[in-house]
Parts: C-alpha cells; structure tokens; sequence
C-alpha cells in the first residue's frame, strides 16, 4: 500500500515543472507569511486598544479619586447647609466615577476590591449625609470624625493610584504586570469600615463644579462683551503706535503686522523683537480701544536671581504701563525660574477678583516675557454696590468653630451663572490645612470653599 502511494506521488512530480512547483510553493509559503503578520498586527493593535482604553480609565479615576480627596477636605470647612449639600454632592458623584473608572481596570485581587468597596462606602455615605443637611439637620461631631478618617484613606489611595499611575505612565510598569502584582500597591487600610453600610437609593444626576487652579477664580466665566475697552475703533498703525508707547520706541527693534482675528473681540496681531533680546514676541492689540489683549513670548530662565516680590513689582510697573493701576498681586506659580503672578483690580479695599491679570515674568533680570489681559478687558468697569448688607463680625459667626481665620475682608468673585457677587472673604486654617472661605456680605450664605495648595512652585486653590 506504502509502495503503491509512493509510485503514485513519484509520477506526480515528474508530471509538474519543478519552476512550477517552486513558486507554488513560495505562494503558499509567503500566504502563510502574510496571514501569520496581519494576525499578529491585529494582535498588537488590539492590545494597544485596550491599553489605551485601560489607560483613559486610570487617568480619569487618579483624576477623580483626587477630587474626592479635596471635596472632604472642603466638607469639614463649610457651615451652611446649602454649600455643605452640595459638596456632599460633589463627594457621591466623583466617587461613582472613580469607581466606575476602577471597575474597568483589568485587576481583580484582594486589594483592589477592597478600594472598590471603600469608594462605594464613601459615595452611599456621602448621600445619606446630603440628605441629611437638606432636610435640616446638622452633621454630628462623631460624623465630622468619620469625614476626618474618610479624609486621610481618601488621600493615602491618591497617592498610591498618583504613584501606579506614574509608573505606568514612564514605562516602570505594564499592564500586563498590573494584573498581576500592581494591586499589591494598595493598602488594606483604604478600605476599612469607617462608614456603615447604606442601602442603595435612586440618585439624580448632580452637576459637577470643576476645580480652579493657578490662583482663586482665574479660570472663570467672562462676559459676552468686553467691558473695559471703549467703543472707539483704531487703525492698524495706531495699534502698533500703542506697543511703542508700552515698550518704548528705542527698545524696538522691529513690528510687524501678522494678520487680524475677528471673535467675541476684533484683535491685531503683531510680531515683534525688542533689541539686545533673543526672543520674539506676539502682541495683540484690541482694535476698540486699543488694548493690549495678549502678550507671548519664552525662552531659557537658567537660573533664578531676583526675589518673587521683585518678580511682583516688576508686574505691577508693567501694568501701570497700560493704564492698570490700583491693582494687588493675588496668586503665584514658578515654573522652570518664571513667575506666573495673578493680580486683581482693587476697588475702595475691595479686591474684585473678575478683573484678573495674569503676567509671566522671568526670575533672572525680571523681563516680562508674557500676559493675559482678558479678564481685565471682559469684566473691568468701577462697580457702584460694594457696600455690605452685614457685618464682618456676622458673617465670622457661620463659619466652622474650627477653624482658625488668619485674614478677612472683602472681595467681589464670579458666579458660575456669569454673575457675580460681594462677599467677605477669610483665610483660615484647620488641621494644617488652608482655605479660604467666601460667605455673601448681603445674605451671610456660604458662597464657595477653596482648598488652598503651598506647593513648591506657588500657591494654587481647589
């Protein structure tokens, strides 16, 4: 039988040309090639696509599980009931996200589940006591001690998911060896029972009040028209007349225009490079009024030699430049040895936080390199009510017990509803933790909580 198949397959090969067979047999080997390549490829793309969405999932919750964390602190702060709802609000809405978030993370040992459970602990919680401050009564001072421990887990799970999350994100660690050792990161101590169990009620979507960094109020809403320039229109050349007169005509050593820009306010744009300086800088200039709006520029600092109340000075002189006077320094950054200064309008020793600066100065000769001017020009006007309905001593009293206030006075700050609203405002702390709160100087309501951050490159609010 062997012999007669071996016949058989031995007069087949003499029937087909060995060229022939060659190639086919190249095809066939090259088919295989290619399929075994495109399955592979699909493979690894794939995997990237899960990578990717596994990496969205992580950077949300980190994102979340940190606003959490500022929400706890703010929540053993506030004194009215309203703020003090909302924020337990805010508390039971990021800590759904950040489970829901975590829940997508392909880890599933003891220690995970664990954090997944605390996160559930804390959102239930944080309802049942939103609940409670609406309907009018007052959290309890062992309620206010189970905040304070659910504070510190929340922080500690931070700072573990802030460093896995690092890692991840420098290549130290992969996903695939997440799943198997990465969540023996986590402590067992985020989940323990600080809270009891709350049974699962209907929840209504609560909406989500976004954080505000580099300063209190520097990212908020403007006005839909600019109310610090005038009506009057200018030319072109008038415009670059105006940065002369900033800058100085012998200091130039050249403009040029670069286009114009039509939006909520027409602007010139302008290149233009000062002598004995290396850097360019782009200037737009409003064609109403002829306002300076923008001002960029950037090169190396390498070193810082000026102090940051020489840095702020030199801001302050800048702006009087252009007209803006009657202004103090509010907020800082340093970044690679530039200060990043925020200065507020002041009015009658009301600081009027909607009329925001913001200038970029380098620390080595205290250049300006850059400044925002939007919301000076937005929102800039001489307000007519400043005067308090109450007094500061009355509008202290609603404050946390607590807390140990270390400055007071008024401020106007923005509203979300693209208002605004005079308020007093203190500076305290409790717990070596820092805030300021704003309470409403006609009705003496709460009106907002910032955390505030001592970071070592400035001063930021949450």
């Amino acid at each position: 039988m062997i012999e007669k198949f071996e016949n058989k397959f031995n007069e087949l090969k003499e029937k087909i040309n060995p060229k022939v067979l060659g190639v086919a047999t190249f095809m066939i080997f090259g088919a295989v090639l290619l399929f075994g390549m495109d399955m592979t490829n699909n493979f690894k793309r794939q995997k990237q696509q899960t990578e990717d969405s596994y990496n969205r999932a992580m950077y949300e919750m980190v994102g979340y599980v940190k606003n959490v964390e500022v929400e706890l602190a703010k929540v053993q702060i506030t004194a009215t009931p309203r703020l003090t709802a909302q924020t337990f609000a805010d508390i039971w809405r990021q800590a759904n996200l950040a489970k829901e978030n975590l829940d997508e993370l392909p880890v599933e040992q003891n220690s995970m589940s664990n954090a997944s459970k605390y996160l559930t602990q804390l959102s239930d919680y944080s309802y049942s006591l939103m609940k409670q401050t609406v309907s009018g009564e007052k959290i309890s001072d062992n309620q206010y001690k189970d905040i304070s421990q659910l504070y510190g887990q929340s922080k500690q799970l931070n700072d573990v998911l802030t460093s896995i999350y690092d890692d991840l994100n420098s290549g130290r660690l992969k996903w695939d060896e997440l799943k198997k050792v990465g969540n023996q990161e986590l402590p067992d101590s985020v989940s323990s029972g600080a809270v009891s169990n709350v049974n699962q009620i209907g929840k209504t979507f609560q909406q989500y009040e976004g954080l505000i960094y580099d300063g209190a109020f520097s990212d908020h809403l403007q006005n839909n028209t600019p109310k610090g320039v005038s009506e009057e229109e200018i030319s072109e050349e008038q415009a670059a007349d105006n940065l002369k007169k900033i800058f100085g005509e012998d200091e130039i050593e050249y403009i040029k225009s670069t286009g114009q820009s039509q939006g909520r306010v027409d602007l010139y744009t302008f290149e233009m490079k000062l002598k004995d300086k290396s850097n360019i800088y782009t200037a737009q200039i409003t064609k109403k009024g002829g306002k300076l709006y923008l001002l960029l520029s950037d090169r190396e600092v390498k070193e810082a030699n000026i102090s940051m109340d020489k840095a702020k000075q030199a801001g302050i002189e800048f702006l009087k430049k252009l007209g803006i006077e009657n202004i103090k320094d509010t907020y800082y950054l340093t970044i690679e040895n530039m200060a990043i200064i925020n200065y507020a309008a002041v009015q009658d020793d009301v600081v009027i936080y909607p009329d925001l600066v913001k200038v970029k100065i380098a620390l080595d000769t205290g250049e300006v390199c850059s400044a925002e001017l939007q919301g000076y020009i937005f929102n800039h006007v001489k307000r007519d009510d400043i005067v308090p309905s109450i007094s500061i001593d009355k509008a202290r009293e609603i404050l946390n017990k607590n807390i140990n206030i270390q400055s007071q006075g008024l401020a106007i700050i923005p509203t979300d509803s693209n208002g605004e609203v005079l308020v007093y405002e203190f500076k305290g702390s409790i717990d070596e933790r820092s805030f300021l709160i704003y309470v409403n100087a006609k009705t003496g309501e709460e009106e907002k909580v910032l955390l505030i951050i001592d970071t070592p490159g400035g001063i930021l609010t949450m």
